[in-house]
């Protein structure tokens, strides 16, 4: 195993900083190249805009959907942008865990903020790290409203294990990118800041994935500039994202898929 999947940081650390720190959403190429933003590396309740260690994982789940989180859903500062509008109202149960037999990529499409986001592949022995978010209705409402272009998906046959308890999950819920994966020499590219074991996809960070987008639509261009081009120019994220998946990987595995956003 790598370390660091199933690992937490010291009880004497402060553990999450209460409010995001980074930049306003989507103003700056510094933002977007940071997705998918800092990542816990262990459980936490998500409560007022705070993240605080999750110390009970015996909460209710009555009315609650488990939602895995591919790329910037497992980050607390994430949940707390799409969720700012809900105020002291939103208490969202995040769990750390291991999803069997899949890997975070990234998909063949432009954030509205400039990144480049991920979404699951399938990945024989590979084990990805990432977080079980339970949702009550109106908050996976929320969540819908901020994942255009994917499809809510069902799975009923998953292999998700809890890192702090080894609870196994077989029924949980992604998004999966509409227009695919990005394809590079033919093959799915993992997200570096993910965390895995038994990886067999190459790797890049997101400024490394930028600069290849950027290579592939506007040859030349400072990183930057490019990230800022799409950033203000919706038509310009249109076309750019449709030149990218031209030659997109579709992934193939047993889904029900429960809407298309």
């Amino acid at each position: 195993m790598n370390e660091g999947i199933g690992a937490q940081p010291s009880m004497n650390d402060e553990f999450l900083p209460t409010r995001p720190s980074r930049p306003a959403f989507g103003e700056t190429a510094t933002y977007a190249k940071s997705y998918p933003f800092p990542l816990p590396g262990r459980s936490y309740l998500f409560r007022s805009g705070v993240a605080h260690p999750l110390e009970d994982h015996d909460f209710d789940r009555t009315g609650r959907v488990p939602v895995l989180g591919a790329g910037s859903n497992q980050s607390h500062e994430q949940i707390a942008r799409k969720y700012a509008a809900s105020g002291d109202d939103a208490e969202i149960p995040v769990q750390h865990a291991r999803f069997h037999g899949f890997d975070a990529v990234y998909a063949a499409q432009l954030a509205s903020y400039g990144s480049i986001p991920a979404t699951f592949c399938p990945s024989p022995g590979t084990v990805v790290s990432t977080y079980v978010l339970w949702l009550d209705e109106v908050q996976l409402a929320r969540m819908h409203e901020t994942e255009p272009t994917y499809s809510f998906d069902r799975l009923d046959n998953a292999h998700v294990e809890i890192c702090e308890t080894g609870e196994e999950l077989s029924c949980v819920h992604v998004y999966t990118a509409a227009v695919g994966c990005v394809n590079v020499s033919g093959n799915p590219v993992a997200l570096s800041e993910i965390k895995a074991d038994g990886r067999i996809f190459g790797h890049m960070t997101q400024t490394e994935m930028l600069a290849f987008a950027r290579d592939r639509l506007d040859p030349g261009a400072d990183l930057d500039t490019f990230i800022m081009g799409h950033i203000s120019d919706a038509a310009l994220r249109r076309r750019r994202r449709s030149l990218l998946s031209a030659d997109s990987i579709r992934p193939n595995f047993p889904r029900t898929t429960i809407a298309v956003l």
